[in-house]
């Protein structure tokens, strides 16, 4: 059988890239740092009849502060992410996520609107960027709209995003100064093997220690990353003791869908949620902890 090879169009700008996709239809895909679409063209997964390439789009690579935002371009890179000075001031989880994602080759060609729009499950940003209540923009014919990550990803390979959209960034609140956070990517192969479980979790304490805020989310687990604000809402104004965090974890493991793959099997899934759900939370809390006593440190100076 012989193979075909797509059309290439490269378009100069974010409008007319948006009218090439509008005017191709659903045959035509778009190409970036190509890390994901190489791979699915090679084996054979897609046969688009013409690629649109907007990795030469200028302005898509920024990472900036606006407005108490952090805005991380579609076309900056996960290694521009990692070492951007400002993500590790403002949001150094963020930028610690984005450095466990495979090895240098891939996160120096992966981007982030490569990584969000391709709703791989198994993948470790957009399980923080839920977390961290994250927003896509994207523009299409229509002009440009922002879509919650909370209900950006429909299913596995499969967005919100219209056929003639285009994910020109990820826009996220800047994390309170007294906020915890973590990470943490369980693998059950290589160390650059993408996660069986991840999990994020953000953690903000009252003056007495209690819990005035938690947020987690659990990626990787089922086709989707998951958060379930039912069990988050167990932790308000409360201790975050080992029975608590047990209950939210347990809450976790039996509400997920888990699935089954080569990393793990839905019954494994289900207990590495128990395991990492809590001990996410416990590194965020920590974390929380950490800097309440450093910004206590630094006024008493």
């Amino acid at each position: 059988m012989s193979i075909v090879s797509p059309a290439l169009y490269q378009p100069r700008s974010v409008d007319e890239a948006v009218d090439v996709l509008a005017r191709l239809g659903d045959g035509a895909k778009l190409v970036a740092g190509g890390t994901a679409l190489t791979i699915m063209l090679r084996q054979q997964l897609i046969a688009p009849d013409a690629l649109v390439s907007i990795g030469g789009l200028p302005g898509l690579d920024r990472i900036e502060r606006s407005d108490g935002e952090l805005l991380l371009g579609a076309l900056a890179t996960h290694r521009q992410v990692e070492t951007s000075p400002l993500v590790r001031e403002l949001a150094p989880t963020l930028a610690s996520t984005f450095g466990k994602v495979a090895n240098i080759r891939v996160r120096n060609a992966a981007t982030v609107g490569g990584v969000m729009a391709e709703s791989d499950y198994a993948s470790d940003p957009p399980t923080l960027l839920l977390a961290l209540d994250a927003r896509v923009e994207a523009t299409g014919p229509n002009g440009r709209r922002t879509i919650p990550v909370s209900e950006f990803f429909v299913a596995f390979y499969e967005t919100l995003l219209a056929p003639d959209e285009i994910l020109t960034g990820v826009r996220m609140p800047l994390p309170p100064a007294d906020a915890g956070s973590a990470y943490i990517k369980y693998v059950t192969r290589s160390s650059e093997d993408r996660p069986c479980v991840g999990v994020a979790a953000l953690v903000r304490l009252d003056d007495d220690g209690r819990c005035a805020e938690l947020r987690v989310a659990v990626g990787a687990a089922a086709e989707t990353p998951q958060r379930l604000p039912e069990a988050e809402a167990l932790a308000a104004g409360r201790e975050l003791t080992p029975e608590l965090l047990r209950e939210i974890a347990d809450r976790y493991a039996e509400a997920i869908d888990t699935l089954d793959d080569m990393r793990g099997s839905a019954w494994y899934r289900t207990e590495m949620v128990r395991v990492w759900v809590r001990r996410a939370i416990e590194q965020a809390a920590d974390d929380a902890r950490s800097r309440r006593s450093g910004r206590a440190a630094g006024g008493a100076r």
